[in-house]
């Protein structure tokens, strides 16, 4: 049963479940922080294909939430309900296919990520552990969407604080030896990742089922509806192929990084996690303005729809600018926190002012693509996606970055290239209305 869904009611608990799912990467860095710190890098390597794979599994997430949300607003629940078996299922198998590769090919993965050496058997050793759960992952990453999209995305907070608690335990007893116990390292940090995920799924499907009260047809898992499963791939393959790119972007700027010496492959690591606390706040209102448009377009309400983005675009700038001020004066607090010695606090104190412009335009490009695919316009972003972080990020972090020797800075400055100008564009897409008509439903 679908609730009524507003900025107000969706934001907060969005970026809360956001925020505690990043709290699990920034649990498992401090405290290995506090043991090994040069096993800080070696984790970020198998983050960065986990990363990888959250986007490819959203190929069905996003579809599946765009058609429900659509769905619920043209007030056809048999179209909803059959999207999100469809969606199971089909990531279901997908994370079981990316996991046996990934967990196959870690070797070979890492290697042409120029891993080094020094980090690499670390590294390989926490790839493989979490591969083993994708499958976990892929199933979890659909319920939320679905869960979000009937409005009810204050509920997976619980599954987030469930996780967060049960990895701190596990951090805990693999990292410091209670008990007489042995050191287990990263394997032991992986372990407890993955067996958090695991629990946090079945308090997914309990909520599915037992608060938004979506029937479960077991025989529905294995009858593929072509016209629904159509429908998801229409918004979920370009979702995911601009995803899919955002991620190639940034792993191949994490190999650029990771030639330059430990010391950036660390700042990089980290850096990431403190941008994230930042853009996570724009993304949750990019995601909840497209489960608020996905409604209006699905009910015909494209003129309302139109001037909601506008203004939650308006609140976004504004929720950014709170947390850039935030972070930007606490940035020596924030690196104290990590034990970084002075060598890695010089070569990440330019990212925090780099960072205030490059937030501001990621704001406007995250929320302005939710719109355009909630309306079902999914094609345009990802174009979007392919010139400018093919052709504009890339180039210009590698050219800064790698030949002018510049360093770290040079590649995200590629990073803000792209964030502008594909903010821009999308923007403009948004004015020019060529959305309207598209709607999957």
């Amino acid at each position: 049963m679908e609730k009524e869904v507003t900025l107000k009611n969706l934001f907060i608990p969005i970026y809360l479940n956001m925020l505690l799912s990043l709290l699990t990467i920034i649990i498992n860095t401090y405290m290995i922080s506090l043991i090994e710190p040069h096993l800080v890098a070696a984790m970020g390597a198998g983050n960065q294909i986990f990363n990888l794979m959250v986007n490819v599994f959203n190929l069905l997430a996003v579809g599946c939430s765009v058609v429900v949300a659509q769905a619920i607003g043209a007030r056809n629940k048999k179209l909803a309900i059959r999207s999100v078996h469809v969606s199971i299922a089909f990531n279901a198998a997908l994370g079981l296919v990316a996991g046996i590769f990934v967990f196959s090919f870690a070797r070979v993965i890492l290697k042409l990520m120029q891993i080094p050496t020094e980090i690499f058997n670390e590294s390989l050793i926490y790839l493989r552990v979490i591969s083993v759960v994708f499958f976990i992952d892929a199933v979890a990453i659909v319920l939320i969407a679905v869960i979000r999209s009937y409005g009810y995305v204050s509920y997976t907070i619980i599954v987030s604080v469930f996780m967060n608690i049960f990895t701190i335990c596990g951090n805990y007893i693999a990292l410091f030896e209670p008990f007489g116990l042995s050191y287990y390292g990263l394997f032991g940090v992986g372990i407890s990742t993955a067996l958090g995920r695991f629990f946090g799924v079945f308090i997914l499907f309990f909520i599915l089922i037992k608060v938004v009260k979506i029937p479960i047809f077991i025989s529905l898992f294995f009858k593929v509806q072509n016209y629904v499963l159509k429908k998801i791939l229409s918004i979920g393959l370009p979702s995911a192929g601009e995803n899919f790119i955002w991620t190639f972007q940034y792993i191949v700027a994490f190999s650029f990084v990771a030639s330059m010496g430990a010391n950036s492959l660390t700042v990089q690591t980290i850096f990431f996690q403190i941008s994230a606390f930042i853009f996570f706040a724009s993304s949750a209102i990019g995601i909840a303005n497209e489960v608020i448009v996905a409604r209006m377009v699905g009910a015909g309400k494209n003129e309302l729809a139109y001037k909601e983005s506008f203004k939650n675009l308006k609140i976004g700038f504004l929720v950014t600018a709170g947390f850039l001020i935030l972070v930007f004066f606490n940035q020596d607090f924030i690196m104290n926190l990590f034990h970084l010695n002075n060598d890695i606090k010089s070569i990440m104190k330019p990212l925090f002012i780099l960072s205030l412009f490059l937030e501001i335009a990621r704001t406007q490009n995250v929320i302005m693509v939710n719109a355009i695919r909630a309306s079902g316009d999914a094609k345009f972003p990802f174009y979007m996606g392919v010139i400018f972080m093919l052709g504009v990020s890339l180039p210009i972090g590698y050219t800064l970055g790698i030949y002018l020797g510049i360093g770290i800075l040079g590649v995200w400055i590629g990073f803000l290239a792209d964030e502008s100008l594909r903010g821009l564009a999308n923007t403009f897409r948004w004015k020019s209305k060529k959305w309207q008509g598209k709607k999957v439903v």
